[in-house]
């Protein structure tokens, strides 16, 4: 995951850059609806940029919009920006100039870009839209290796389903790797069959089989026994590539069943989509230098009250935890933060000595729905005698209960993961409950057990009823 990603790396990046034109959106009718032109999936953030996310050059709508002050007016309501013949409220859904901040506009479908002339192919169009507009669907990718003799192509589909008439639907098929020796999984390309509809993709490693992934099936966010994420892509990302000198080992006794999350997003509520999208994974037999592997931080023991605008959940991985859990020092490649809807903020810091030296994560316009990957490299060495913090804040004013620690899509949930080499140095995870960290908690248990294996039936159960009394 570091080569191909390098141009989507550098795009997540300057997220933060673009929060203050997020608010600019509800200035719009609309505003948060506008869809690439040719990619219907994919909302373009920045509405009055050039640069989808929003930041730097103006495009003609944001030229106009500025000399309104950021305002809806009539004037910018019933002008023609793009000049491809329809004006600004007719794109915006907002035809006869009523709409004004706050309301719901008179149409909230079918919105286009007002500051893209439409098509983009048409020689009018192509003279009028000043910038180069990317429509392609990732079909570059190149990763060194890919070509070799001996490579295996191992390409999975999801079979063709049915797409929902709804903006979000998560689906999930199960399926096998070779396992005739082992590999090492160096890179994964997308496999796009409807780009109208396709937003993510998601690799998850899994323990063992899981039933009932047979064929496709919606699914939530998580599944504690296929926790350990191989890859993924993203719209913009022609795919994943890792340096030649390391690779996530698969195949004979170790991972030969894979669940390939797909997010389709169908903002527009087609009924009659199909898709069968899915992944190429490029494995050498050729073993590289290092074995990559996984480390997960955060938090599992939290409730978020509603109505809140920033509330803030920590997870510590203290140096006291982590050199138990290391033997010798790892390097990491990449990082990345998982919440779900609730998610507005992720930061990961690494400290040494009680002071951060590195921070691997800080996004302050989280989306769950736009998954951000921050790639190393260098690689950044994490000792034994570290720490890590990993922080995520989340909003809540839309709740009217409390959203507690949970797998489901209306639950929450606050992890770190990080791609390290090498493996047999590390482990798999060093996570916090509540204000206590993993570590702390294993004693807990080791302690319980061996006391359990002193105690007569009826003083077990009873301590089993106060633990259960406790934990109410």
């Amino acid at each position: 995951m570091a080569q191909a990603l390098f141009r989507l790396v550098l795009a997540f990046s300057l997220l933060a850059l673009c929060t203050s034109y997020k608010n600019y959106q509800t200035n719009i009718p609309n505003g948060d609806a506008v869809t690439h032109p040719c990619k219907e999936n994919l909302v373009w953030q920045g509405v009055g940029h050039e640069f989808m996310l929003g930041g730097g050059k103006r495009n003609p709508f944001g030229e106009d919009f500025a000399g309104q002050s950021h305002t809806w007016t009539d004037d910018l309501c019933q002008d023609d920006s793009d000049g491809d013949g329809r004006t600004n409220g007719e794109e915006l859904g907002d035809p006869s100039c009523t709409w004004t901040k706050g309301d719901t506009p008179s149409r909230t479908g079918n919105i286009t870009h007002p500051g893209i002339c439409e098509p983009t192919d048409s020689d009018d169009c192509k003279a009028k839209n000043a910038w180069e507009i990317d429509c392609s669907e990732g079909d570059d990718f190149w990763c060194e290796g890919v070509d070799d003799q001996d490579t295996v192509a191992h390409t999975v589909r999801l079979d063709n389903t049915k797409v929902p008439a709804r903006e979000t639907t998560y689906m999930c098929q199960g399926f096998s790797l070779p396992s005739d020796k082992e590999y090492h999984l160096f890179a994964v390309k997308p496999v796009i069959d409807n780009a109208y509809v396709m937003h993510h993709t998601i690799v998850y490693g899994c323990k063992t089989k899981i039933e009932g992934f047979d064929g496709p099936v919606e699914c939530g966010m998580y599944n504690e026994d296929c926790e350990d994420m191989l890859g993924g892509w993203t719209v913009g990302s022609a795919g994943e590539c890792q340096t030649s000198d390391r690779g996530f080992l698969v195949g004979k006794g170790h991972y030969t069943y894979i669940i390939v999350e797909q997010h389709w997003n169908n903002p527009l509520l087609v009924a009659d989509y199909y898709d069968s999208s899915g992944m190429t994974f490029y494995l050498t037999p050729n073993l590289r230098q290092y074995n990559m592997g996984y480390l997960l931080t955060g938090q599992e023991e939290f409730v978020i009250p509603p109505k809140e605008s920033a509330y803030i959940v920590t997870g510590t991985c203290p140096e006291s935890c982590l050199r138990r859990k290391l033997t010798d020092s790892i390097y990491i490649t990449s990082a990345h933060v998982h919440m779900h809807y609730l998610g507005a903020k992720g930061k990961i810091e690494h400290y040494r000595d009680g002071e951060v030296i590195n921070t691997w994560f800080d996004v302050a316009s989280y989306s769950y729905d736009l998954p951000v990957f921050i790639e190393f490299d260098p690689p950044i060495e994490l000792k034994p005698s570290d720490k890590i913090v990993t922080t995520c804040t989340f909003q809540s004013l839309d709740q009217s209960e409390d959203t507690k620690y949970g797998a489901a899509t209306s639950d929450e949930m606050c992890y770190g993961f990080m791609n390290y080499y090498p493996v047999e140095t590390g482990t798999g995870s060093c996570i916090s409950y509540g204000s206590y960290d993993e570590c702390e908690i294993l004693d807990y248990y080791e302690y319980l057990d061996n006391a359990a294996n002193g105690l007569s039936q009826s003083a077990l159960l009873a301590m089993m009823s106060l633990f259960l009394i406790l934990c109410r």
